[in-house]
């Protein structure tokens, strides 16, 4: 999840789960998502 860095602040963002610093609304970056597949699966580049 993006969050402070104590030498970059809040400008690095580099998480899988976006952070709106406004609303702390969380949202799931695409990745995130190809991510939670591959967990499930429990593969890369399974045959299904």
């Amino acid at each position: 999840m993006d969050n402070f860095e104590w030498v970059e602040g809040y400008s690095k963002r580099f998480g899988i789960i976006r952070v709106d610093y406004e609303t702390q609304e969380r949202m799931w970056k695409k990745y995130s998502l190809w991510y939670r597949d591959v967990i499930a699966k429990n593969c890369f580049d399974c045959q299904s």
